[in-house]
């Protein structure tokens, strides 16, 4: 589940130390440490192999995620369990920053418990499995970590075990919200090309004849798998797709408590929102009457709109705008960046085209071989303007989404102290909203 909680992502790598120099007298500080270790080998990375990888745990490279509803129940039971052993756990007893890591942790846990027994997303979303399916090779393609011999074959092993997710997605898709089927239906075809022509490229140095051979059968058999899928999608499921997306406010109350850690009540939270919304809105209002008398905000607003660069100069445009921001923090001394070493700029991954614009892929927290940061960038496709505005070519990022703000966040948050905060999912950090698309809402990680 790559929305799990966004702050664990750096939980695991420097903990052991950590919890180790500052012991609390009963020892509830190793016991935590080492219940924490136990749950992410035998729990989190057990369910969710590709998280390994990109985590940089290579052990699990050959494995991929169980769909079927069986494994679902497992996993549930699992998680049922150690959200019991980690409860027990007595937060007066540790110091500070286990404490708050054991808070963090029982949150993730439940808000893994949340999206499998009440939002049920494994029942709802055909883009899970397609999607899935399509960052377990693509973790293992994206860094050269290992020799491409090494990796062609953890590929190889993950291919033989994909049709048969598909096969589970068929059981299990219930009656989807018609916004989720059409996402993964404008997602498969990239996902296809990605199998055509991205993997073999990937993997073209590769000199293991009999592996290269594997490969071959292998991927063509994803190949079918994944047509078959989205002719299913298209023909079967999207006529019955009539679900409700829509959580709630109970659920959704619970999942800013689980993966924010907000417990504001949703009325006063709302508020908050709306009384931020109204201020910008009136310091807009003031700007635009000083720019130009004569116009509304809202023709100023268009007028900003169609100020973008071509399709095709969409990443020089950012890659400008990143050294822009660099050379703005340093001049003006506002933080130290910690490296001069920057992001390399490229295509976002098509299993995340349709449903984000822009998003940092740092080198997990375990990788060693590996220190190739990415700051992926959605280019427009033919039919955008269809409908996606055009300002949605702009190379403008918010603040927190920043390529450098990502930079540092990453690199501190991966040197930092705490240890149960670095294996979860690293695209939620720093992924940058992209506009409704058709008719619902979307997210960079659902």
């Amino acid at each position: 589940m790559r929305f799990a909680a966004a702050s664990l992502l750096f939980m695991l790598s420097f903990g052991v130390t950590s919890f180790a120099q500052h012991p609390s007298a009963d020892g509830a500080g190793q016991t935590f440490n080492t219940l924490s270790d136990q749950y992410f080998e035998q729990v989190y990375f057990k369910f969710a192999p590709t998280a390994g990888t990109s985590a940089g745990l290579h052990q699990y490279d050959t494995q991929l995620e169980d769909y079927s509803a069986a494994g679902v129940q497992r996993q549930i039971a699992a998680l049922h369990e150690w959200e019991k052993k980690i409860a027990a756990v007595d937060p007066a007893a540790l110091d500070a920053e286990p404490a708050a890591d054991r808070d963090i942790l029982l949150n993730s846990i439940r808000a893994q418990l949340l999206q499998l027994e009440v939002v049920r997303g494994w029942e709802k979303n055909p883009d899970d499995y397609s999607t899935g399916v399509t960052n377990a090779i693509f973790t293992i393609m994206e860094r050269p970590y290992a020799s491409v011999d090494v990796r062609l074959h953890a590929a190889v092993e993950r291919d033989k075990l994909i049709p048969q997710a598909f096969t589970e997605a068929r059981k299990n898709l219930k009656n989807p919200p018609q916004i989720y089927t059409e996402i993964a239906l404008e997602q498969i075809g990239d996902d296809i090309s990605f199998f055509q022509n991205d993997v073999p490229q990937a993997f073209s140095a590769a000199t293991d004849a009999q592996t290269k051979a594997e490969f071959a059968k292998t991927n063509a058999a994803v190949i079918d798998a994944m047509k078959s899928y989205a002719a299913w999608m298209k023909s079967d499921l999207l006529p019955r797709s009539n679900g409700d997306f829509r959580y709630g406010a109970d659920t959704f109350r619970k999942a800013l408590a689980y993966n924010e850690m907000v417990d504001i009540p949703l009325d006063r939270l709302l508020q908050i929102g709306y009384d931020d919304l109204h201020k910008n809105q009136a310091e807009f209002a003031r700007v635009a009457k000083e720019i130009d008398p004569t116009k509304t905000p809202q023709q100023e607003l268009a007028e900003l709109a169609a100020i973008h660069p071509a399709p095709s100069d969409l990443l020089k445009a950012f890659q400008a705008r990143f050294d822009s921001e660099i050379a703005f923090i340093r001049s003006h001394h506002i933080i130290t960046l910690p490296s001069d070493i920057q992001p390399t700029l490229e295509e976002t991954p098509p299993f995340m085209r349709a449903t984000t614009t822009a998003s940092m892929d740092a080198p997990g927290p375990f990788e060693t071989h590996s220190t190739k940061a990415l700051f992926n960038v959605t280019l427009p496709e033919p039919g955008w303007a269809r409908r996606r505005p055009a300002s949605t070519w702009r190379p403008s990022t918010s603040a927190p989404s920043s390529p450098p703000a990502c930079t540092r966040h990453t690199r501190a948050t991966t040197r930092s102290s705490s240890g149960s905060r670095s294996s979860l999912p690293r695209f939620a950090s720093c992924s940058v909203r992209a506009p409704t698309s058709k008719a619902g809402p979307t997210t960079a990680s659902r």
